[in-house]
């Protein structure tokens, strides 16, 4: 009987070879499609899964208390771990992670390189994490002070083939000055999967006893929980600690309230201050697998509604087996064999689209994902699962149309395609188009917001500044000097001294306006910065003056807020503020008290997800990482790494433009545009097959009633008109239907940006305008040759 089915079913498709063709390929590129996104998803969804205690670790966090405003923190202060350790035998093991964006390391009197992600870390690294090390004991490497473990990759950047154990290295990092290490060990490097990226590895007792350190939130705090130890009955628990250790404590600052994040939740589900990484985001997963499955849902659309309209032309053979005793469920497993059949055929397709479109989804998605089936059957398995019930919902309506044909009609002649299934066709292709326009419209208002985010007035000019990376230890007055060599070289306009670069780590700090008692202290975004910053990213002064060199005592006690500041700090107008006194405190402590002497306008330095916050800007040199340096034309970059090279000898220049900075905090929702595009480009191209396989279908069914009315004098445009407009109406009605699908989803998107457009009502006409000229244009050309087609021939045939 399948062997039957089998022949049926070939010998079908061959008959109707472009049918099978706009079937196949349609729903191939679904399942591409889906494929891809599966590939895509567990890849995310995969990240930290390879540690063999995974399910146990837990980050530490907390909500911060002290201030107004709530800020929750991916870091805690360095004492809490041990005292946990201490106090809740639940804790199996437990590490502290203190990360450095850069360090500069290489060997004393050669040049030394840039080293990216190097984290400071306890000993117990390679107990809480499955981290391998390929030379060195796991268990020893980062016990001693002053050792290091490098990345097989970095150790081949420094020592080239040499064996790197034993080698003395110099370290220069934002939190220490110059420093000695011994390479101890060899790591291989983290997985692509992994939330916690090292180049390096340094022992945490290089700092010698940091457990004093109560108000600094610095260290990504990780434990392993065992005994059994479930997560809320330790949360619980650890309220005891607040009470014991924070609350009452004048070193401390202030109360906490202390949770546990599980290590698999980091990567798609954190957003706190502090992350070790720039985390991905759970809701990117919900829609690129809702983009996915309507694609796939519109390649089983175009599928059932080919299959009917075909159907007529088997009433025949339908009637014929009826007639010779053919049940009812024997004809819908055979055309549910064919629907089957055409899908698993359309999978093979798809695995040759996947493989060939799979180098530009990596590149889109910035991912490096390999398709290997023997070493991801349990994603073959889904696939080949998806793929038979694509057949399945596909095949079953049109079998039950099929089936359900009576004999006697169909071979009296009398058959006719019932008006209940033009309405399901209708429906079928209003429900693709509904898809396609909330997809041309979520891509639309995507672009636009990205526009948007590049052409806002942030407060400075982006333009022709580079970022260049120094030593945070360099002396104040020989940064002076090379700042002067710099301005000396054409092309240069203006250069300045920084603490940061635009991003979402800006440092938060406890400031006082000194007008009540400590209590009453603010957290605000810190900033330092030398005399020529304002000047240097034409920053707008709106009150008082900038830093100046004319001031000595500028350095020891000025302060630059800017105007969100000034209202959080409830002055009534910038003039009020100026001389104001001011402090940059921990509490109970005075870190520097100075007063206000100007009030800048808002700028933007962290993403626009969310609204300027209250800033403080201050001159602190040791602070320094970063120059601006503003030029006219490029050519001046020869003349910057020279001077850089020669100030700062054996080590490399390292520089990138501002403005290309400040574009990647946006690379995830770039990613998302260009994945709608080209998404919302496929369904198109899948809808656009559909309708040319009806278009084909309404053609060769009306083609009487074309020469008729030729015959009686109708126009070519006349005759194009009416086929077409088979067509426009369903794709009108799904403009009407998608508009507000489309307005909720983008504004629900939208919401997650404090600085945003307003949807247009013109973006859903444009949406639904495109919709309809793809789908005029699909029609256009079957509609013209069925006009062009000679009367004489229409109505000679049967």
């Amino acid at each position: 009987m399948w062997k039957s089915h089998y022949t049926i079913a070939i010998r079908n498709l061959l008959s109707n070879k472009i049918f099978s063709a706009i079937n196949i390929f349609g729903l191939a590129a679904g399942l591409a499609c889906c494929m891809l996104m599966f590939l895509f998803i567990q890849d995310e969804l995969s990240f930290d899964k390879f540690h063999a205690n995974g399910r146990n670790i837990y980050r530490i966090t907390s909500m911060d208390q002290v201030s107004e405003e709530k800020n929750e923190l991916a870091v805690t202060p360095a004492p809490w771990l041990p005292l946990m350790k201490k106090d809740y035998p639940e804790i199996r093991q437990w590490v502290r992670l203190l990360k450095d964006e850069r360090s500069l390391i290489g060997e004393k009197g050669k040049e030394h390189s840039f080293v990216h992600d190097v984290l400071f870390t306890d000993s117990s690294l390679f107990d809480v994490f499955s981290f391998r090390l390929l030379q060195g004991n796991p268990h020893t490497a980062l016990t001693k002070p002053n050792s290091i473990v490098l990345t097989k990759e970095v150790a081949v950047k420094i020592f080239g083939n040499a064996d790197p154990i034993g080698k003395m290295l110099e370290v220069n990092s934002s939190y220490t000055s110059a420093i000695d290490v011994q390479v101890t060990g060899i790591a291989e490097a983290p997985p692509s999967n992994s939330s916690i990226r090292y180049g390096a590895l340094i022992s945490m007792s290089t700092f010698g006893d940091i457990n004093d350190s109560w108000s600094f939130h610095m260290y990504n705090a990780f434990v392993v929980l065992g005994g059994g130890a479930s997560k809320k009955t330790f949360e619980d628990r650890l309220r005891t600690f607040s009470t014991n250790y924070l609350s009452n404590n004048p070193a401390a600052d202030g109360k906490y309230d202390i949770h546990l994040q599980p290590l698999y939740d980091i990567h798609l589900r954190s957003h706190l201050t502090g992350e070790l990484e720039a985390n991905s985001d759970i809701i990117y997963v919900y829609i690129f697998s809702g983009i996915a499955l309507f694609v796939l849902w519109i390649a089983c659309l175009n599928f059932m509604n080919l299959s009917t309209v075909r159907s007529l032309k088997r009433a025949k053979e339908v009637g014929m087996r009826k007639v010779i005793g053919a049940a009812r469920i024997q004809l819908i497993k055979q055309f549910l064999f064919e629907a089957t059949v055409v899908s698993f055929l359309a999978l093979f397709l798809a695995l040759f689209l996947v493989a060939v479109c799979l180098p530009v989804f990596n590149q889109i998605s910035d991912r490096n994902i390999q398709l290997n089936i023997n070493q991801n059957i349990s994603w073959f398995l889904i696939v080949v699962v998806l793929t038979g019930l694509v057949g399945v919902i596909s095949g079953i309506y049109p079998a039950m149309i099929i089936s359900a044909f009576k004999p006697i009609e169909v071979l009296r002649g009398s058959f006719k395609g019932s008006k209940s299934g033009v309405s399901v066709r209708k429906i079928l292709v209003v429900f693709q188009f509904v898809i396609c326009i909330v997809l041309i419209t979520g891509t639309i208002v995507i672009y636009k917001q990205m526009l948007f985010i590049q052409n806002k007035n942030l407060g400075f000019n982006k333009e022709k500044v580079i970022i260049a990376n120094i030593s945070k230890n360099t002396d104040a007055e020989e940064l002076g000097t090379f700042k002067t060599s710099l301005r000396n070289i054409p092309g240069v306009v203006s250069v300045s001294a920084a603490s940061t670069i635009p991003s979402a780590k800006i440092p938060i700090n406890l400031i006082h306006n000194g007008n009540s008692t400590l209590t009453k202290n603010k957290s605000m975004q810190m900033l330092f910065v030398d005399e020529d910053f304002l000047k240097t990213m034409q920053i707008k002064l709106l009150d008082g003056r900038d830093f100046s060199k004319d001031f000595p005592t500028d350095m020891e006690n000025g302060f630059i807020i800017n105007r969100t500041a000034l209202k959080e700090l409830g002055f009534a107008d910038t003039h009020t503020a100026i001389d104001k006194p001011f402090q940059w405190v921990l509490p109970g402590k005075i870190l520097k008290d100075g007063k206000i002497i100007g009030v800048a306008e808002d700028f933007n330095i962290t993403p626009l997800k969310s609204a300027v916050q209250p800033l403080v800007i201050q001159v602190l040199p040791r602070r320094f990482q970063y120059l601006y340096i503003r030029i006219s034309s490029n050519q001046a970059l020869t003349g910057i790494e020279n001077k850089f090279r020669s100030f700062y000898s054996g080590r490399p220049f390292e520089y990138s433009f501002l403005d290309e900075n400040l574009q990647a905090m946006y690379a995830s929702e770039k990613k998302l545009e260009k994945m709608f595009g080209y998404f919302s480009g496929l369904a198109i191209l899948i809808a656009c097959l559909g309708i040319l396989g009806l278009s084909v279908y309404y053609a060769q069914q009306r083609l009487k009633e074309i020469g008729i009315r030729k015959i009686l004098g109708a126009s070519l445009g006349s005759i194009v008109a009416g086929l077409t407009g088979e067509f426009l109406k369903p794709v009108f009605i799904a403009a009407i239907i998608a508009t507000p699908i489309a307005w909720w989803s983008m504004t629900k998107w939208l919401q997650g940006f404090a600085y945003r457009i307003d949807i247009s009502w013109w973006i859903f006409v444009v949406a639904g305008f495109i919709a309809m000229v793809i789908a005029m244009v699909t029609v256009c050309y079957q509609a013209i040759s069925a006009g062009l087609a000679n009367p004489v021939k229409s109505l000679r045939t049967d």
